[in-house]
């Protein structure tokens, strides 16, 4: 005689997901912040004998904003939409500055306004989430 066979699923608890979700958060945040801070104070004192260390931290914060964006996108389940590329776009090219105020440095004025706009435009793209 044949028995049924009973299939246990397993439920997440809603509870660890958004714990989850908040601490990638703010882990995203603090290294986002940490990433900007650095940026600006690299554009403030542009110093040649400053430029290893500050691109050592820049690059390690550009990873821990790369990684936990990802993180979050994974846990959100959105798949891959167009803001989450213009974010990368600027994620990007903020990372890049850092290294470019140590090249061309008669040129911080360009570099600061180019990451304020940067920056607005990715905090309007994770606010408002146009397409």
């Amino acid at each position: 005689m044949l028995r049924p066979v009973s299939v246990c699923y397993v439920v997440p608890d809603p509870l660890e997901y958004v714990m989850q979700y908040q601490i990638f958060q703010v882990f995203h945040l603090v290294a986002l912040f940490l990433l900007v801070g650095i940026a600006f104070a690299a554009f403030a004192a542009p110093y040649p004998e400053r430029r290893r260390r500050t691109l050592m931290y820049s690059g390690i914060c550009s990873l821990l904003v790369f990684v936990s964006g990802f993180g979050l996108l994974g846990i959100l389940e959105l798949g891959f939409p167009g803001w989450i590329i213009v974010k990368l776009f600027c994620w990007v090219v903020i990372a890049t500055l850092v290294g470019m105020v140590f090249r061309k440095p008669d040129q911080v004025k360009l570099w600061f306004g180019l990451t304020i706009v940067l920056i607005l435009m990715a905090v309007g793209m994770v606010s408002f989430r146009p397409f």
